[in-house]
């Protein structure tokens, strides 16, 4: 019952058991108040640091939960295999581009048809060269 209780019966009964409750601890020794005194203090005091340590449990919980949904999302297919190329067969042609024989020579180790690459530079340029080969 609360101190605003307009019934006589309630008060009356909120005065006399706070009365006995004040009187009983009265008459306890003081060794045994002492020693309520100090487990009321301890109790309110791991109460006091349990609420921190719950949020503290809770994060790393909270982070693995994270990283397995970011895992997820990232991993998940999404109409193709993250594995799968964009551009299929795309390895098979290079190694078709560096092993083709019949490619046009990029060094200068073999025969290079200067007269072609000076003609075609000639043309680009506007002036009619002369005609090579025909």
């Amino acid at each position: 019952m609360s101190g605003g209780d307009t019934e006589a019966g309630g008060s009356e009964f909120e005065r006399r058991t706070r009365a006995l409750l004040v009187q009983s601890a009265d008459e306890l020794p003081g060794a045994v108040r002492s020693r309520l005194t100090q487990a009321r203090h301890a109790a309110l005091a791991t109460r006091s640091l349990r609420s921190p340590s719950v949020t503290r449990r809770w994060m790393p919980l909270g982070a693995a939960v994270a990283a397995v949904l970011a895992l997820l999302i990232v991993y998940v297919p999404h109409g193709r295999s993250p594995l799968e190329s964009p551009v299929p067969g795309a390895g098979l042609e290079d190694i078709e581009l560096l092993t083709d024989t019949d490619a046009m020579p990029l060094n200068g180790d073999q025969d290079v048809d200067y007269d072609f690459y000076e003609w075609a530079a000639a043309e680009a340029a506007g002036a009619a060269g002369p005609a090579v080969g025909s």
